[in-house]
């Protein structure tokens, strides 16, 4: 069977997600590397992880803030379809805040994470981790999203 064949047996199991077959295919079409190399490649593509909730936790030093948000995966797909859209959300005066300090949210793409968390192929779980000083109430204030 040739690799073509295998990369879309895979997509079709949903062993891989389409995007990531399409590299691989893209990958096969430009390297001329031994069979063996592009079957590793291939089997490390294929780790899929069941995550059930995206998380998210606020908390403080001071106990002001403790904020803990669960999100079924499941919902997501809901929410996938309107990630493209959250960005136009953000008040102007807010971006520009968050571009100030270099934080540009056009370019992240919501709608490929998702993606990613409903079909378990994210690698990493912990999605946004963030501490800061909130000078106001004199406290770190820690921002955590993860999969789980």
């Amino acid at each position: 069977m040739s690799e073509q064949l295998k990369i879309l047996e895979m997509i079709e199991k949903g062993q891989i997600t389409a995007s990531e077959g399409m590299e691989l295919l893209e990958a096969l079409k430009q390297t001329n590397e031994p069979e063996s190399v592009q079957q590793v490649e291939v089997i490390h593509h294929a780790t899929k992880h069941n995550y059930k909730y995206l998380k998210i936790r606020v908390t403080s030093d001071n106990q002001a803030v403790n904020v803990n948000v669960n999100i079924p995966i499941r919902l997501l797909s809901a929410i996938g379809e309107m990630a493209g859209k959250m960005t136009k959300m953000i008040p102007n005066d807010a971006r520009k805040e968050m571009e100030s300090k270099g934080i540009d949210i056009t370019t992240i793409d919501f709608a490929g994470i998702i993606d990613e968390l409903i079909n378990g192929t994210l690698d990493d779980p912990n999605i946004v981790d963030v501490e800061s000083w909130d000078e106001e109430h004199k406290a770190m204030v820690k921002v955590k999203i993860y999969v789980d």
